[in-house]
């Protein structure tokens, strides 16, 4: 009977512990769908038009909406796309089956066993391989996508008041078929490629009154208090420790004064 007792306790708890682990889990993500939501307020009203580059199975694409933007998603997998298909089919979201790049045509995508880490660049797979951030990953397979610019994209459907580019180190392609300032655009970076973000800000730099932030991490939150010059953030960048634990998002707003 007493061992009887002590199973029923050790399985009450374990039972219980699922629960609370469950109930954790929960408010953990609820905390960070708050906090993305507040900070993609700075950038996003409602009514606003926002391109989604790289939407994978539309996570930001559902933040956007929930701020009342029009969304357009650009995503070149068919899994992925096909995903996005049955979660906004109600939605104000514009789907395009395809990647970004500096020109309109086809392109080779490498895909990688993880749909986020899938991308058009070998030098990235090689970088992020080398340094040891992305060491296990495979990008075994190949497919031939369709791409377009961003300028055409404007064409089709408006300039966006922001564009969220997350394409795993094609930041700068994706750029060089964009001949316009937007409103405010985000770049994802990697301390071990910081040359080529780099390369992205002085793109845009040329093309427009900037300023300039970015996030850490995962963080929701800029690291610097104020916006800056072109000169401070390419400082900033250059001098960046290049561990594989420094990674996030560049910000640049065009000022239209």
């Amino acid at each position: 009977m007493r061992i009887y007792s002590k199973l029923k306790q050790y399985y009450r708890y374990r039972r219980n512990w699922k629960k609370f682990r469950s109930r954790s889990s929960k408010i953990s993500e609820d905390r960070h769908i708050t906090d993305q939501l507040n900070f993609y307020s700075q950038l996003l009203k409602r009514n606003d038009l926002c391109f989604d580059i790289g939407a994978n199975i539309g996570d930001k694409t559902s933040l956007f909406l929930q701020l009342g933007a029009t969304v357009v998603a650009v995503e070149p997998q068919e899994s992925c796309w096909q995903v996005l298909k049955r979660r906004f089919k109600n939605n104000n979201v514009y789907i395009e089956n395809c990647a970004i790049a500096n020109k309109v045509g086809k392109q080779t995508l490498f895909v990688d066993r993880s749909t986020t880490l899938s991308t058009m660049s070998q030098d990235w797979i090689a970088t992020v391989k080398q340094s040891g951030r992305f060491s296990g990953h495979k990008w075994a397979d190949q497919i031939s996508v369709e791409t377009t610019t961003l300028d055409a994209l404007i064409d089709k459907y408006g300039k966006p008041v922001f564009c969220k580019i997350d394409v795993e180190g094609c930041e700068f392609e994706v750029l060089k078929g964009l001949s316009q300032p937007i409103n405010t655009v985000s770049l994802e970076f990697i301390s071990e490629r910081i040359e080529s973000s780099l390369s992205c800000v002085n793109y845009l730099y040329k093309l427009g009154k900037t300023q300039f932030n970015y996030c850490m991490g995962g963080s929701m939150s800029f690291a610097l208090p104020n916006w800056v010059d072109y000169h401070e953030i390419k400082s900033i960048l250059a001098t960046m420790d290049k561990g594989i634990e420094n990674y996030g998002e560049i910000y640049v707003r065009f000022t239209f004064e």
